[in-house]
């Protein structure tokens, strides 16, 4: 059960994968209740990134399962809405933020109003102004009003304060903190154990395998 009295919408069990000859996830578990902010801490090259793959159902595990809302995401795209944020985030040179959310709109089915994902992502008054000129926060603002366009109930997000200064990335805290109480669930990973500590809880994945119930003193230890 969660804390908002639901269930866990993100359910890995025992997942395995391997690249090879070098094992990258070795039996991981982790569940998400909704409206949740869980952090999965871990050095560069820990397997966080790949471990999103799965929960995204863009990479099927060799061994385990993965279950968003009890549907497998590999096989059934539709079960849940899920928005994906890549570290290396999107680049849109010769449109406005207004243009960028509208032509993202078109290649989704039944999108949210524009004014709705501007508002919730704080770039309203940043509607007009070209993407050229947008500092590294407010990219990653526009990133999370795309993975929002398509009415995400599952935030899956890879590192999205990294390269942020601790002021840009209380704002990116400030959008998840109220996307949490519209009840959308998010998974983030991080290399940094503040951003994890401040997760409603976070697990650290170490060689492959997942360490929870992680607490601060135990977070330091595995930063990049």
């Amino acid at each position: 059960m969660d804390r908002h009295g639901g269930t866990n919408v993100i359910e890995l069990s025992g997942v395995r994968i391997r690249f090879g000859e070098v094992a990258v996830l070795r039996g991981v578990s982790l569940a998400v209740a909704k409206g949740e902010v869980h952090a999965l801490l871990g050095r560069t090259g820990a397997g966080k990134t790949t471990l999103l793959e799965v929960a995204a159902g863009l990479r099927r595990p060799a061994l385990g399962t993965a279950r968003l809302n009890n549907a497998d995401p590999y096989l059934d795209q539709d079960a849940v809405r899920r928005g994906v944020v890549w570290r290396e985030g999107g680049l849109f040179p010769g449109l406005t933020v207004a243009e960028v959310v509208d032509t993202w709109r078109r290649w989704t089915l039944d999108p949210v109003d524009p004014g709705e994902v501007l508002e919730l992502t704080g770039l309203t008054t940043l509607a007009d102004e070209p993407f050229e000129r947008l500092d590294d926060e407010r990219r990653r603002r526009l990133d999370l009003a795309l993975a929002l366009v398509g009415r995400a109930d599952v935030l899956l997000l890879d590192e999205p304060m990294a390269g942020l200064a601790p002021q840009a990335a209380d704002r990116i805290w400030q959008v998840l903190r109220t996307l949490s109480s519209h009840g959308v669930t998010i998974l983030m990973s991080t290399p940094n154990a503040n951003d994890a500590c401040r997760a409603d809880r976070f697990a650290i994945l170490d060689q492959g395998h997942l360490v929870t119930n992680g607490n601060q003193a135990l977070a330091s230890r595995y930063v990049a």
